[in-house]
């Protein structure tokens, strides 16, 4: 084979390799929207994998999401607070390190009881294992 024809046989595989690997980029978001545009999307631990929130509604206590992974059951600083953190070891690592002292471990959630009363205490707890293994 000529040399011109095996470096023409060499740019047309080259260019249908090429065209295997393109990039597909994820459009924008459309203007106004607050939807914003990643790769990928991130689970808010309060409503997965079992809806917390909604649990908590039904015992009828008021809640409210505080920052990314919060949640205010009752009006701070009497009902308890909880936060979630990335795995059920985090959590535990933070109660051992003694950097949430008072907290209760519930898989990935540390609950802080702060001024509840033992039925709103257990009410939270319940609502908060729903989705807990182990």
């Amino acid at each position: 084979m000529s040399s011109a024809k095996l470096a023409a046989v060499a740019s047309l595989a080259a260019i249908s390799l090429a065209g295997c690997g393109a990039i597909h980029v994820k459009p924008a978001a459309q203007t106004g929207s607050s939807a914003a545009v990643s790769r990928g999307r991130v689970n808010d631990p309060r409503t997965s994998p079992s809806d917390h929130i909604q649990c908590l509604r039904q015992k009828h206590l008021e809640v409210r999401k505080v920052g990314t992974t919060g949640l205010q059951i009752g009006a701070a600083p009497y009902g308890p607070y909880v936060r979630f953190t990335p795995t059920p070891g985090a959590a535990q690592a933070n109660q051992i390190a003694g950097r949430d002292p008072g907290a209760e471990v519930i898989g990935s959630a540390l609950v802080f009881p702060q001024r509840a009363s033992d039925q709103m205490l257990k009410e939270v707890e319940d609502c908060i294992a729903h989705g807990v293994s182990g």
